[in-house]
């Protein structure tokens, strides 16, 4: 008997978890490991399979039912198997006492070849094999695997584990001024159901277009269950969006929980007389912050292809798009790199987007 870490890509729908299941048991394999991944391809399952014999038929027979075609298996030691969540919570402890060893915790964490500190210069970073994980302003760890490339879960979960050592700063506020590239002051604040007159004006003051694109529907103001699901804290943040020394608010930003693990869901609508003028970049650069905050691996935003604007904040911030049923597209944005690579600080073109910063 052998152990096995297999990592392959499945059907995102009911059911599509099941053959991966079957054909390992085909094959005489044993599941005692699964921990469930995002990334750029969707969703990734690892699995620690234990196999009496060689795993080469499965992995072939694997990869002829994966969407991607990319399965790997690599070999795996006993002390690997067992929970991700103890292991993470055991490394941290260690580092308490020893936070100089962050970058043998992390290469044990994400079962990587080795880690070394370094600067934050990004052409040492190889993509296919390295991730590079800041743990200050001027320097980071390098992390390399050769086996296969990182996941976007992997990535939050080496940035929680540096967090967890650091000072604290405390959690990001939800009442915050962002500025958009403009200099163009906005105020954020969680919304209450005491608000509920303003969030109607505010939807009425919108064209159909603009609702639809945020709701996929013809709503032409928030009921009273929709208020309450905006606001409810176990279902996400919902914060409206007032320029500086104004009451009126004139866009809606949602980050909300999906039932994905380490999933968020990212949507808001802007009035239409404040549409094009850097609301919705700077409104998805600070909804990301809040969703890194949160340890969030990623953030999802599903709309139309009418839909371009969204789409191109989406894919400023380095967002994969894409196509599902019909005219529906979702757009994936990884949280870990969003943040840490500084692309709400500064788009691909080297010009300012948003800087954040407290109220006052």
């Amino acid at each position: 008997m052998s152990l096995w870490r297999v990592r392959t890509a499945v059907e995102d729908r009911p059911g599509g978890l099941s053959g991966v299941v079957n054909t390992l048991a085909e094959h005489g394999g044993n599941i005692v490991g699964l921990s469930v991944h995002t990334d750029v391809r969707g969703v990734v399952d690892e699995l620690v399979v234990d196999f009496p014999r060689s795993p080469d038929a499965a992995v072939r027979e694997l990869s002829g039912q994966c969407p991607t075609g990319t399965v790997t298996a690599v070999a795996a030691r006993r002390r690997e198997v067992g929970d991700d969540v103890t292991r993470a919570l055991l490394l941290t402890a260690r580092l308490r006492s020893h936070p100089n060893r962050l970058p043998g915790a992390l290469a044990e964490l994400l079962l990587a070849d080795g880690a070394r500190w370094t600067n934050l210069a990004p052409g040492e970073v190889d993509r296919g094999t390295s991730m590079l994980v800041p743990v200050g302003p001027l320097r980071g760890v390098l992390v390399n695997r050769e086996s296969h490339p990182f996941t976007w879960t992997e990535a939050s979960r080496a940035d929680a584990l540096v967090r967890s050592v650091m000072p604290s700063a405390g959690p990001v506020p939800a009442d915050r001024v962002i500025r958009t590239a403009e200099g163009l002051g906005l105020c954020l604040g969680q919304v209450h159901e005491t608000e509920a007159a303003a969030l109607r004006a505010l939807h009425r003051r919108c064209s159909p277009g603009s609702l639809r694109n945020r709701y996929f529907a013809g709503v032409s103001e928030p009921g009273a269950h929709m208020l309450r699901v905006f606001c409810d804290a176990e279902r996400g943040l919902t914060v409206a969006v007032r320029p500086h020394g104004q009451e009126e608010p004139v866009a809606l930003g949602h980050l909300m929980y999906t039932l994905d693990p380490g999933v968020g869901e990212i949507a808001f609508l802007v009035e239409d007389a404040w549409q094009g003028r850097g609301v919705g970049t700077a409104l998805t650069r600070a909804l990301t912050v809040v969703a890194a905050d949160w340890g969030l691996a990623e953030v999802r935003a599903e709309t139309t292809l009418a839909n371009t604007a969204m789409l191109r904040i989406m894919r400023r911030f380095g967002a994969s798009v894409q196509a599902r049923e019909g005219a529906y597209v979702h757009a994936r944005l990884p949280v870990a790199e969003a943040v840490q690579g500084g692309i709400g600080a500064r788009n691909r073109n080297g010009g300012q987007v948003v800087r954040l910063t407290e109220p006052g």
